[in-house]
């Protein structure tokens, strides 16, 4: 099962060390996940997209979001069925998303992702923001779960 995570830095440790997060998004009673490439910054995820798409369109009617991200490290072989584990790192949470309109904020929210995958300070006025999309959401709960035993 794990070991529940309560201490906020390490649940924001674990989303920083995940490769990318699966955004939940929901329209009506059909939900619709995606994995996407994300930066973490005072309490809030972003994210970039194409203007147009299913995503955004849903964003527009209902900003309720959640997300997971996680790292696995590998499988824990047994020699009895279903007695095997798991060693993973995991982050699970929910917020309010916004897609962002103001240039500026657009550019300083492309800089933490830029800077998260390619390391480094950008400037954000150095950032093309043609044709994106830039997704704020505000976190409103975070939690995390760990198993890394042998």
């Amino acid at each position: 099962m794990g070991e529940v995570i309560t201490d906020k830095k390490e649940i924001e440790e674990i989303l920083l060390n995940s490769p990318y997060l699966r955004l939940g998004v929901c329209r009506d009673k059909d939900p619709y996940i995606v994995p996407m490439a994300f930066g973490y910054k005072d309490g809030a995820i972003y994210l970039h997209s194409s203007k147009k798409g299913k995503k955004i369109e849903i964003l527009k009617v209902n900003p309720n979001v959640c997300f997971e991200a996680d790292a696995y490290y590998g499988l824990v072989p047994s020699d009895r069925p279903c007695s095997y584990d798991m060693k993973y790192e995991s982050v699970t949470g929910s917020g309010t998303a916004t897609i962002l309109e103001d240039e500026e904020e657009i550019r300083e929210g492309l800089a933490v992702i830029a800077g998260r995958y390619h390391g480094g300070n950008y400037d954000p006025r150095s950032l093309n923001t043609g044709g994106l999309a830039v997704i704020r959401i505000a976190v409103k709960e975070m939690t995390g779960r760990k198993n890394l035993i042998d």
